[in-house]
């Protein structure tokens, strides 16, 4: 049995959330031997909390968010009302988590997801930092964690490597505020991997499995489970999370976002099993080290 909370994004499986929808991936969760299941919280209308608890205790999983920010509501943005109304975009999404029993919201929290057109600002920087501070307050009223999934340089023009997203934490004044590391990303931005990691430790709270081909995580080219076992062997105890994406299963709108465009798996049942069979090598892999 794993210490660390397992966790799978709800995407997996489904194109897009609806309950209708999450039920069936909660479902295939639940029976891969996952804790934890992602919903999304960008399409905020279609989100019923009540619903959304109830279908998480019948299967005995636990939500986890991911929260977003639009062109119109951004928190990094230099206008007062774009910026505004990022931050009640935000607040928007903690109560809704707080209302289906979640505990953590990450996500890209601190700006727009996507390539950009420049480079972002000190002010850019400086204003996320201060909306971050407020946010990350509010969040530990509710009694929930915030932690910044740190992207590629085509999906955010913030922060790309973990050093970054440590100066934006400190910058925000925030206790409450985690890292959420990703390999996928961290292969393409960071000069060392495992120094990455230990960087991170202090604030790390979630560790995501993700291919280089965003598709099954026991086929590529990042060796997904020498990173984990070394993670492991830190007594790193916070969620281990699984991502996978396919032109099959995802939706036209998160494809055109971060570029699916190839038919990686058909079913997310491969991802879920072959993740499970990879987290439990790692495991091992580490237990038997600790024991030389």
């Amino acid at each position: 049995m794993s210490a660390n909370n397992l966790s799978i994004h709800s995407y997996v499986w489904i194109p897009r959330w609806s309950t209708e929808l999450g039920r069936h991936a909660a479902e295939r969760a639940a029976a891969a031997g996952f804790d934890c299941m992602v919903v999304p919280l960008t399409n905020q209308e279609t989100i019923d909390p009540p619903a959304i608890a109830r279908m998480f205790k019948d299967f005995g999983l636990k939500p986890v968010n991911t929260s977003n920010q639009r062109p119109d509501a951004d928190i990094s943005s230099l206008d007062p009302e774009i910026r505004a109304r990022g931050l009640e975009r935000h607040r928007h999404s903690l109560r809704l988590a707080r209302d289906m029993g979640a505990t953590h919201v990450g996500g890209v929290l601190y700006g727009l997801l996507g390539k950009a057109p420049q480079a972002a600002t000190s002010a850019n920087m400086d204003a996320a930092a201060e909306s971050l501070g407020m946010l990350g307050g509010d969040a530990k009223r509710m009694g929930i964690r915030l932690a910044l999934e740190i992207v590629n340089r085509y999906e955010s023009n913030l922060i790309n490597t973990v050093a970054q997203a440590l100066a934006l934490v400190r910058l925000s004044g925030s206790d409450n505020i985690y890292l959420h590391l990703d390999t996928f990303h961290m292969n393409i931005e960071e000069d060392d991997l495992f120094g990455a990691i230990q960087m991170a430790l202090p604030y790390l709270a979630y560790f995501e499995l993700d291919q280089n081909h965003r598709g099954r995580p026991d086929h590529g080219a990042i060796d997904l489970e020498a990173m984990l076992a070394k993670l492991l062997a830190t007594g790193y105890s916070g969620t281990i999370g699984v991502e996978a994406f396919s032109r099959t299963v995802t939706g036209a709108d998160v494809a055109a976002v971060i570029g699916i465009w190839r038919d990686m798996f058909n079913n997310g049942d491969e991802v879920a099993s072959s993740a499970g069979a990879l987290i439990r090598r790692a495991q091992a892999k580490q237990s038997a080290s600790a024991l030389v």
